[in-house]
C-alpha cells in the first residue's frame, strides 16, 4: 500500500524556524533596510565628497606648432611656461603605443571610473608584504590628476587626493579624453612632456609611425623620467623598455616575432633638435597667436597650430644646401631664398636665413623681408613695358652707348659699351644704358605702377618721386617682391598673390590653375620676356632652355640676385650682408646664380609651355615694320645720333685754378674713332674714348666739335671764365 504524505502540521519545526517565522523576519527586514540606508547614505556622502572636489583641470599652455602642406611638423616653439608640449589626439598616435600603454598601466581602464579598487587592494597588500610601496596602484585617470595638479604620490593623504581628483575626473571628461590628456602631459624627461613632443626628441618623427620598441620607450619613460630618458641613462631605458615589451607580450598585444625585434632595435642616445624649418615665417605666423597659448583641457581645445603651404622635404634641403654654401663664403655674408609655385600663389619654401642662431651673420635677421636694391632683376619689366607700348621688339637694335638724360649720365657696370645690339642681347647682356633708354620712354611712374600692380611694394628713399634709377635698381624692394613679379611674368602676365596656406582649387573654375589677379602686361610680352630670358648664356649651370632666369648686382656690390622660373615655380635668391655692407666683387651672375640652379635641382624642372600667343610677331630686325628696326628715344631721336652732353650747347665754364686751360668733354652716341676740334682746330684726344680733357685751351668763347667714323658731327658754343 503507498506511502500518503504527511501533513505539514506532522513536519518538525526548528527554533530557528520558529524564531523566522516571529519576530525575526521583521529584523531582518529591518536590517536589511538600515543597510541599504547606510549604503546610500556613503554613496551620497561619496558623490557629495567628489562633487566638492577641487577642480582638477587647469589650462594648459601648448607649443605652437606650424605644418607644412603635407601635416609634417616645420617648426615647433616651447610653451608659455617653458615646455615643449605638443598636441596630439588619439588618431596621431599609433595603435600599438595605446594598446602597450593600456596593458602596462591600466588594463581596466575602460571598466572602471576613476578607481581600479583591486588595484589599489593589491598595491596596499603588496606594501604590507614587502614593508614598501612596490606598486602604486594608480590609474591613468589618477595619473593624470597628478599631472594636472602635481604634487607628491608617496603619501595617503596624496593618495586619497588622487581617488577624490580621479572620480572627479571621470565625471566631467569621456574616456578618450582622459587618455589624450596623459598623451599630452605624460612626463618624458627634461622639459619634454607628451608622446608628441618625445617622438620628435628621441625619434625626428610623429607619434603615428612609432616602432614598437620606439612605442614602449614612451610607454616607460614616464614611470621615472629622470632615471630613464636614452641620454642619461641608456642601460635603465632599455631595461625599462623592454620590460615594457615583455608584458605587451604575455599580454596579448605583440606576437613573437614583433616583441623579438623590438628587443633587438637600438635605443637612440641622442635627443635630436625640436624642428625649426622656415623659422622666421613661423614665428611670423604663431605670434599673433600668442593670446591663445593657453587652452583649457577639453574637448574643444586646440593647441596653437599654423597649417602652411610650404613643404617641408624642400625647406629642408634647400635649408641645408645654403647653409652649407654661406659657411664656405666669409663672413657676414648670407642668403635668402623663395621658392613660389605661380600658378596657385603658393609658397613652398621660404628661408630668411640659412641658420637662425649663426649671430655672426645675423641669422635672426629676416632678410626675405628686408628693403633691399634690387639691381637690375627689374630690367625685364622695363622692357615689357615697352613691347606693350610698342616701341621695342626682342630684335630691336639699341645702342650701348653713353648717353645724358636731363643731366644724368649712367655707365655700364664694366664700365664699357657695346654699341647697337638687339634688345634680346641687351637684356641677356643687362646693359644699362638700354634698359635706361626705355624707361625714359615709358616712365618711372609706369613701372612702379606695374610693380605694385604685381603685389610689390616698392619703396622709393625719402619718398620723393620716382626717377629712372630705378630702372638700376634705385628702388627698395623685398625678396617676395621680386618673386611676386616674376611669377606674374611667368603667369603670362597676370598677377599672382603669393599665400603660405595651402589654396583649395576652385570647383567652378574651368582651369584650377587659372590666376585671377589683374592682368600687369601683356600676354605677348610675358613670352617675349620668356624665350629671352630662357636663352640667357648660363655658364653651363641649370637646364638649357627650360628656365627663364636673370641675375642682379646692386650699387656697391651690396646685393647678389638671381630668379628665375620653370614651367611650374619661380625661385627667387638673394645674396648679401645683413647690415648692407659691401662684398667687393661679388656678382650675382657668380653667386646667386649657382644657388638659383641648385635649387631647382632640388624641385626638378619642370618644363615650359613654349607655345607663343597669337599676337606674338616672330622676326628677325630686317623683317620688322620699319618703326620697330631701331630705337627711338623719347625725344623720337635715335640714341645713336651724336650729342656733346659735357659741356652743354651755351654753357659758361668757370675754370679754377686745377684744371686751368683744361676743359673735360664728354660725347654720346656715334661710333668710334671720334676727332674733336676746337675753333675749327684739331686737338690731340684719345679717339676711342666718348670722354676725356681737352688741354691748354684759353678763356673766352670756343666752338667744340666732333665728328665720327660716319662723318656725323656734333657741336656746342662754350665760354671759358678763368
Amino acid at each position: 500500500m503507498p506511502a500518503t504524505r504527511q501533513s505539514d502540521s506532522t513536519i518538525p519545526v526548528s527554533r530557528w524556524q520558529h524564531w523566522y517565522r516571529g519576530r525575526g523576519a521583521r529584523w531582518l527586514l529591518v536590517a536589511l533596510l538600515v543597510l541599504l540606508t547606510l549604503l546610500s547614505a556613503a554613496r551620497l556622502a561619496l558623490d557629495e565628497w567628489v562633487d566638492n572636489a577641487p577642480d582638477p583641470l587647469r589650462q594648459i599652455h601648448y607649443s605652437p606648432l606650424v605644418l607644412d602642406r603635407q601635416q609634417q611638423p616645420l617648426s615647433l616653439f616651447l610653451s608659455a611656461d617653458g615646455y615643449w608640449r605638443r598636441q596630439v589626439s588619439l588618431q596621431d598616435v599609433d595603435r600599438h603605443y595605446i594598446e602597450m600603454l593600456l596593458a602596462y598601466e591600466d588594463r581596466r581602464f575602460h571598466s572602471h571610473h576613476g578607481v581600479d579598487w583591486l588595484a589599489l587592494v593589491r598595491a596596499a597588500m603588496q606594501a604590507a608584504w614587502h614593508g614598501e610601496i612596490v606598486s602604486g596602484g594608480s590609474t591613468l585617470s589618477m595619473q593624470v590628476v597628478r599631472l594636472l595638479k602635481g604634487g607628491s604620490t608617496r603619501t595617503l593623504s596624496a593618495k586619497v587626493a588622487q581617488i577624490r581628483g580621479a572620480l572627479a575626473l571621470e565625471q566631467q571628461l569621456s574616456k578618450q579624453q582622459i587618455l589624450e590628456l596623459y598623451l599630452n602631459l605624460a612626463p618624458m624627461g627634461s622639459n619634454l612632456e607628451g608622446v608628441g613632443a618625445a617622438s620628435l626628441a628621441w625619434f625626428g618623427k610623429n607619434p603615428g609611425w612609432l616602432s614598437a620598441a620606439e612605442a614602449a620607450l614612451l610607454v616607460a619613460i614616464p614611470q621615472s623620467p629622470s632615471q630613464r630618458t636614452p641620454d642619461r641613462n641608456a642601460q635603465a631605458a632599455l631595461a625599462a623598455r623592454n620590460r615594457v615589451l615583455e608584458r605587451s607580450l604575455s599580454a596579448g598585444v605583440l606576437d613573437d616575432e614583433i616583441a623579438r625585434e623590438a628587443l633587438q632595435e637600438p635605443m637612440p642616445t641622442v635627443q635630436q633638435r625640436m624642428p625649426r624649418l622656415a623659422w622666421h615665417l613661423s614665428r611670423q605666423l604663431t605670434q599673433p597667436l600668442s593670446r591663445q597659448l593657453t587652452q583649457p583641457p577639453t574637448a574643444g581645445s586646440t593647441a596653437p597650430i599654423v597649417a602652411t603651404s610650404l613643404d617641408a622635404r624642400w625647406q629642408r634641403r634647400l635649408e641645408n644646401q645654403l647653409s652649407g654654401w654661406v659657411a664656405r663664403q666669409p663672413q657676414p655674408i648670407t642668403a635668402a631664398m623663395l621658392v613660389v609655385d605661380y600658378h596657385s600663389g603658393e609658397v613652398r619654401a621660404r628661408i630668411g636665413a640659412p641658420d637662425v642662431m649663426d649671430t655672426e651673420r645675423a641669422g635672426y635677421v629676416d632678410m626675405s623681408q628686408a628693403l633691399r636694391s634690387p639691381g637690375s632683376t627689374l630690367k625685364p619689366l622695363v622692357y615689357a613695358l615697352g613691347f606693350d607700348d610698342g616701341i621695342v621688339h626682342p630684335e630691336t637694335l639699341i645702342n650701348d652707348a653713353p648717353y645724358d638724360f636731363d643731366g644724368w649720365s649712367p655707365s655700364n657696370f664694366d664700365g664699357h659699351y657695346l654699341g647697337p645690339m638687339t634688345v634680346r642681347e641687351a637684356l641677356q647682356a643687362s646693359r644699362n644704358l638700354p634698359a635706361v633708354a626705355v624707361l625714359d620712354a615709358v616712365g618711372p611712374a609706369r613701372l612702379m605702377g606695374a610693380m605694385r600692380r604685381s603685389g610689390a611694394s616698392p619703396v622709393v628713399a625719402s619718398g620723393a618721386a620716382p626717377g629712372l634709377a630705378v630702372a638700376l635698381g634705385g628702388v627698395g624692394t623685398r625678396l617676395e617682391d621680386m618673386a611676386a613679379i616674376y611669377a606674374m611674368i611667368a603667369n603670362h602676365g597676370r598677377a599672382v598673390r603669393l599665400t603660405t596656406t595651402q589654396q583649395a582649387p576652385d570647383p567652378r573654375a574651368a582651369d584650377a590653375d587659372a590666376a585671377t589677379g589683374p592682368r600687369v602686361i601683356s600676354e605677348r610680352a610675358s613670352w617675349y620676356l620668356a624665350d629671352i630670358l630662357r636663352q640667357t648664356p648660363r655658364a653651363g649651370f641649370g637646364a638649357s632652355d627650360r628656365i627663364a632666369y636673370k641675375t642682379g648686382t646692386s650699387y656697391g656690390h651690396r646685393d647678389a640676385w638671381s630668379i628665375g622660373f620653370d614651367g611650374r615655380h619661380v625661385i627667387a635668391v638673394w645674396v648679401g650682408r645683413a647690415d648692407n655692407g659691401s662684398m667687393p666683387g661679388s656678382l650675382g651672375a657668380q653667386s646667386a646664380a649657382p644657388l638659383l640652379f641648385s635649387a631647382f635641382d632640388v624641385l626638378g624642372v619642370e618644363a615650359p609651355d613654349r607655345t607663343p600667343p597669337a599676337d606674338a610677331l616672330i622676326a628677325s630686325t630686317a623683317e620688322l615694320p620699319h618703326s620697330l628696326r631701331q630705337f627711338q628715344g623719347a625725344s623720337g631721336q635715335s640714341l645713336a645720333s651724336l650729342r656733346i652732353v659735357v659741356p652743354r650747347d651755351g654753357a659758361e665754364v668757370h675754370l679754377s685754378s686745377v684744371d686751368a686751360a683744361s676743359l673735360f668733354v664728354r660725347l654720346q652716341g656715334g661710333e668710334p674713332p671720334f676727332h674733336w676740334l676746337v675753333n675749327n682746330q684739331p686737338v690731340s684726344m684719345d679717339e676711342l674714348r666718348r670722354e676725356g680733357w681737352i688741354n691748354d685751351i684759353g678763356g673766352g668763347f670756343h666752338r667744340l666739335t666732333v665728328l665720327d667714323s660716319r662723318g656725323r658731327s656734333a657741336s656746342a658754343s662754350i665760354s671759358l671764365m678763368p
